[in-house]
């Protein structure tokens, strides 16, 4: 079983989150932990129709395999879910910070970004999923809320593009702003007045930040909304609202810019992200005095005029007004300074500005000199606060001049304009090593933390991890190669005791598999180069370093390594210009003749991620198709690779490419097949399911072939797939076959899914023997009776009749064999 879950007090960003999840995993329950926050609990009716929200404490813990948290990292905020981490896979979708302490996440996505549903929509996208219209304004909600309407500091471009297409999805605009900002209650009124009453700002380091205090006995409401209000009235730059409840206190943060509320919350045991955070506490006046106390050390340095300014600042000699204003517009400047020599630096005369000389030469002053026609300038020293600065840009016209004295004059280092305090410093940028391990999930970066204490070299995130973490996306699995010098027995060895959980080896082909308790799968394998005897052979390996091992590989995009020991990305064949291009290329002509079934693993990779094939692909696709290539190709291999297919989620959208390509009858003799059988195939119930819904999707596959049961064979099926393949071919031709003999899966899920007007005969109860038909046979009342049905029913379970006319003929043998003979 898998479950959908958040955190307790539902927002619009969880709710809306858990929907998106519950698509992308069908089939899945939506735990809800505690209860609905705010303005969700008035529309809790509306909910309960469309949503199925399951208390967890309903769900049995026992029974759940795989958890998605949304909108949430942390384990104490799940409420009984907290009981499985380490134990199942955990897939993580946030957009707050990771922190210590968080779920060791398999899989998912973590990326600041201003809502949850903003990273989780375009995976829906991907996917071809879409949302009914309540489903997508719920969606839309939580972006609206957590973004501030798109203008918190958080806001991104990612979030504006989730909102533009959840409109597109039927997203009612209207109706979110009534929901996420409703109509102040007297509860909210009354809050709001104790916290205006309160409110006073402090000021460190020029972040002004408004502290408000109130106290409440009764019901609380949601005061997100208010600390907003609080900032816009008193222009803060932070604010920290105080609500004492009894012998609790709730803290709750909010920043534009500077603080990191969560980080500063963290010291009082509270959470959050940048911009927005939350604690409980008890004793008011030691944990706000504490947080006031830290406030400096949480703030980011004042960003001040010489990081800002543009620089360097270009200047003019006197000179005439036609001249100046030549200059100005061959430069594209709108003002520059007018000066001259003074000591080792300048004396500023004014700033010399383009309206300003027009006006002159159409007054016919152009022969005159510029001195008379200067604007005032201000010289401010580059150590300024920027939040200093705004006074004097008033004085000087909208702009200043940065620079330092030199005796009596200036040194003039750059310019700042009104257009400069609303530019975006540009940030740092990390290494892309870094960059790399942060999009990994939690779980997978304590392990490769570990690797690299315990292994200082030699060890490589290879392939899929790294490509996918590039693309901001993760699996419950990672790859690593180890190159010679690293065995993999003793990595094997150390991942379990330092996690526990279990490993296999293969040593005649140097490759280990660790499956650790909280559901990561890691693939150890030592560096090799393969070299094909013949085209479409097996390869022979032998060990070798790590350029040999990514030479190996199928697509540029795969062919990337991170070497945990120096953190640095190895990209030999160009793969995240490929990447970025979203283009599948192979290392070079001969990839898809040398094994075919990398054909497949590309179409899987395209409808997956939706990239293209590059041109050297498209062009290496004929000679890899030709028969006397496949006819050395490794079967078992091509036919693992069809059955990974059939394991995506975009596995039709996959299918239809090969066939596009020409490659489907080629590679396997199969044509595409209509694509609404496929789309009303169900998660079929039992042991195993993913692992049945494969097999019913090859099932339908093999139904629309030319001859099905050839294709079967050649594909290897299982005599039990042959044998229901059999059987729904019977039913197409219209020959009787028994509802008993299509009542297991995966057949019954594919019978479905190709007859869907016969539902109601599938799932019709059968017919079995009651008394009254013995009665009918002449037997009169009494144990007789029992007797009959209980040895009716033994053999109904061990297969022995199957329908009720087979009940029935040995009910008469019974009644016949002397013992249970009627009168």
């Amino acid at each position: 079983m898998r479950v959908v879950v958040a955190h307790e007090n539902l927002d619009f960003d969880a709710l809306g989150s858990m929907v998106l999840a519950g698509k992308l995993f069908p089939g899945s329950l939506l735990a809800l932990v505690g209860g609905l926050e705010g303005p969700l609990k008035d529309l809790a009716p509306l909910l309960e129709d469309r949503l199925d929200l399951v208390p967890a404490s309903e769900i049995p813990l026992d029974k759940v395999s795989e958890v998605v948290l949304v909108d949430n990292a942390r384990p104490e905020r799940i409420g009984p879910f907290k009981a499985l981490v380490g134990k199942v896979p955990f897939l993580v979708f946030d957009h707050h910070p990771k922190a210590p302490g968080d779920v060791p996440a398999v899989g998912g996505r973590v990326a600041a970004v201003g809502a949850t549903v903003s990273l989780l929509l375009p995976l829906l996208v991907e996917r071809g999923l879409g949302l009914a219209p309540l489903e997508a304004t719920l969606a839309y909600a939580g972006v609206w809320e957590d973004t501030g309407g798109f203008s918190f500091p958080s806001t991104t471009a990612q979030d504006l593009e989730a909102g533009r297409l959840l409109l597109e999805m039927g997203a009612e605009a209207w109706r979110v702003r009534e929901w996420v900002r409703p109509h102040l209650s007297d509860e909210a009124r009354s809050v709001l007045r104790a916290l205006l009453r309160s409110a006073r700002v402090v000021e460190r380091e020029g972040f002004r930040l408004l502290l408000a205090e109130a106290k409440e006995e009764g019901y609380v409401p949601a005061l997100a909304p208010l600390a907003h209000t609080l900032l816009d009235l008193h222009e803060a730059d932070g604010v920290l609202l105080v609500l004492r409840l009894g012998k609790e206190t709730l803290l709750i943060a909010r920043s534009k810019a500077r603080l990191d509320v969560a980080r500063w919350l963290g010291e009082v045991g509270g959470g959050g992200h940048p911009r927005a955070a939350f604690a409980r506490v008890r004793g008011v006046k030691g944990a706000v005095g504490r947080l006031l106390q830290s406030l400096s050390r949480h703030l980011e340095p004042e960003p001040t005029l010489g990081e800002a300014m543009t620089a360097p600042v270009e200047t003019l000699a006197p000179t005439s007004v036609r001249e100046a204003l030549r200059i100005l517009e061959e430069r594209g400047y709108g003002a520059m300074p007018v000066v001259v020599p003074e000591g080792e630096g300048v004396r500023v005369l004014g700033l010399a500005r383009r309206r300003d000389l027009k006006k002159a030469e159409r007054l016919g002053l152009g022969d005159h000199p510029v001195e008379g026609f200067l604007a005032r300038a201000v010289v401010l020293p580059p150590r300024t606060p920027l939040s200093q600065v705004e006074p004097y840009l008033k004085e000087g016209g909208g702009r200043v001049l940065v620079g330092e004295r030199m005796g009596e004059g200036w040194r003039l280092l750059g310019i700042f304009t009104r257009t400069d305090l609303y530019r975006r410093r540009p940030s740092g940028e990390k290494p892309l090593g870094e960059r790399i391990l942060e999009a990994l999930p939690e779980g997978a970066r304590r392990v490769l933390e570990a690797l690299r204490e315990a292994f200082p070299q030699g060890v490589y995130l290879v392939g899929g991890a790294v490509r996918d973490a590039l693309l901001l996306r993760s699996g419950p699995d990672i790859d690593l190669v180890l190159e010679p010098g690293v065995r993999v027995e003793a990595v094997a060895r150390f991942l379990v005791e330092r996690f526990g959980g279990s490993f296999s080896l293969h040593y005649a082909f140097g490759t280990g598999r660790v499956r650790l308790p909280f559901g990561l799968v890691v693939d150890l394998a030592e560096s090799r180069e393969e070299v094909y005897p013949f085209p479409g052979a097996l390869p022979k390996v032998r060990p070798a370093p790590i350029a040999k091992d990514l030479e190996r590989r199928d697509y540029t995009v795969n062919a990337m390594a991170l070497s945990l020991a120096t953190r640095e990305l190895l990209d030999p064949y160009g793969g995240l210009k490929d990447l970025e291009a979203r283009l599948l290329r192979p290392l070079h002509p001969l990839s898809f003749v040398e094994d075919p079934s990398r054909i497949v693993r590309g179409a899987r990779l395209a409808a997956r991620l939706s990239f293209r094939f590059a041109e050297e692909a498209l062009k290496a696709l004929p000679p890899a198709l030709l028969p006397e290539v496949l006819k050395t190709a490794s079967q078992s291999r091509l036919r693992d690779e069809l059955l990974l297919t059939l394991e995506e989620d975009t596995f039709y959208q996959a299918l239809a490419l090969l066939e596009e390509l020409g490659a489907l009858r080629p590679l396997y003799g199969l044509t595409l097949p209509p694509k609404e059988p496929f789309a009303r195939l169900q998660l079929p119930e039992g042991p195993h399911p993913e692992r049945l819904l494969v097999e019913a999707r090859l099932v339908v596959l093999l139904f629309f072939q030319e001859d099905p049961l050839a294709r079967a064979q050649a594909l290897w099926l299982s005599r039990r797939l042959r044998e229901g393949l059999a059987l729904l071919l019977r039913v197409r031709r219209g020959e009787k076959v028994e509802r008993e003999a299509l009542a297991n899966e995966p057949l019954r899920s594919a019978f479905l899914a190709l007859f869907p007007e016969r539902e109601a005969w599938l799932l019709e109860r059968p017919r079995t023997l009651r008394g009254r038909d013995l009665l009918e046979l002449g037997l009169k009342p009494g144990p007789k009776v029992g007797e009959i049905l209980r040895r009716v029913a033994e053999a109904r379970a061990r297969g022995e009749v199957k329908t009720f006319e087979d009940e029935l003929a040995l009910a008469r043998r019974l009644i016949g064999d002397g013992t249970l003979s009627a009168p």
